[in-house]
């Protein structure tokens, strides 16, 4: 997102992250989903936008948030016409994953996958988990 020009961010986008594990197959309630501003400068995740939690169907709250307007996509020099967001994912006995770059479209509805990783009997990830559980979505999806 371009943080530095918050005042062009008069669209409206819409995400819904979905919770679930054994490949998609089995929804998970209960799974803390936070939401932040995400710029390339800082992978991380900018200001925090907000904290959900997943249903009995695996799904949390339909949230809106500020992007740029579909008409930013007529203008010409004009690259990207969504912004970005970040999705940290937790919930207890399983891996903790991120999703950075989740783009956000003015008009539209985002549905993030979120495919939960059982950790094994002792509780402990094993140790490269941490960077096999990031995920670049706008690199994946090829934005």
């Amino acid at each position: 997102m371009n943080l530095d020009d918050n005042n062009k961010l008069t669209g409206t986008g819409y995400l819904i992250v979905r919770v679930t594990t054994a490949s998609g197959a089995i929804p998970l309630e209960g799974a803390q989903v936070g939401i932040r501003e995400y710029s390339p400068e800082n992978e991380g995740g900018g200001e925090f936008v907000a904290a959900l939690v997943s249903g009995p169907d695996g799904n949390t709250e339909v949230i809106s948030l500020p992007t740029h307007p579909k008409s930013e996509s007529l203008v010409a020099g004009n690259a990207i016409p969504y912004s970005t967001y970040v999705a940290e994912v937790r919930l207890e006995g399983y891996s903790d994953q991120t999703f950075i770059g989740i783009p956000i479209f003015d008009g539209i509805v985002a549905i993030q996958p979120v495919n939960m990783i059982p950790l094994p009997e002792n509780g402990k990830a094993l140790p490269d988990t941490n960077e096999n559980n990031r995920f670049f979505e706008t690199e994946r999806n090829g934005l």
